[in-house]
C-alpha cells in the first residue's frame, strides 16, 4: 500500500489511499501500450506496402481524406463511399486539394510533397485535374488500400477490444 512518503506514491503522483486512481492510471498505461503496439504494426505494414517510403502513405492519405471531407458522414455519404468499381467511384463529388494544403496540414515541406505527389501520379494513385487539383483515384482504392484495409481493420478492432477490456477493469 502507498503511504504519503512511499516511492510508489511519488512515482504515480497519487496520495496515500488513492488506489482506484493509481489503478486507473496503470490501466491507461496498459491501454497506451496496446495502442502503441498497434501503431507500430500499422507503420510496418505501411513501410512494406509503400516500399519503405512512409511519406507516400501520409501524402496519399491526406489527399484522400481531404477529397472525401466535403461528403460528410451521414448515411447517404457513407453509402456513396461504399461504391463498387471505378464507374461508381468516378461519380463521387471529391473535393480536390493541392500540394500547399497537404504541406500545411502535414508539416512536410512543399517541395517534398510535390515530389511525392508526382510519384503517386506516376503510380496512378492520384490524379491532377485541369486546374491542378489533386484527387485520389479508384486504382488507389482498389489495388492499394482495400486489401491493406482488411488486415488493418481486423488488427484495429482486436486492439480496440483489448484496450476497452483493460479500461473496463477499473470501471472507467
Amino acid at each position: 500500500m502507498n503511504t504519503p512518503h512511499s516511492p510508489d506514491a511519488a512515482i504515480l503522483g497519487t496520495p496515500a489511499g488513492d488506489e482506484s486512481g493509481a489503478q486507473a492510471r496503470n490501466d491507461q498505461r496498459v491501454a497506451s501500450l496496446l495502442l502503441s503496439r498497434y501503431n507500430l504494426r500499422q507503420l510496418v505494414r505501411l513501410y512494406a506496402a509503400f516500399d519503405g517510403d512512409l511519406l507516400l502513405p501520409i501524402v496519399l492519405g491526406e489527399v484522400g481524406l481531404y477529397n472525401v471531407g466535403g461528403l460528410g458522414l451521414d448515411d447517404q455519404a457513407l453509402a456513396a463511399l461504399r461504391c463498387h468499381g471505378e464507374q461508381d467511384f468516378e461519380k463521387l463529388p471529391l473535393r480536390p486539394c493541392n500540394a500547399f494544403s497537404i504541406s500545411s496540414s502535414t508539416g512536410i515541406p512543399r517541395e517534398t510533397v510535390r515530389r511525392k505527389v508526382s510519384h503517386l501520379i506516376q503510380l496512378g494513385w492520384i490524379a491532377r485535374d485541369v486546374k491542378g487539383g489533386l484527387t485520389i483515384t479508384a486504382k488507389a482504392i482498389n489495388i492499394c488500400l482495400e486489401p491493406f484495409d482488411q488486415e488493418n481493420l481486423a488488427d484495429f478492432l482486436t486492439t480496440a477490444d483489448r484496450a476497452r477490456a483493460v479500461q473496463g477493469h477499473t470501471g472507467s
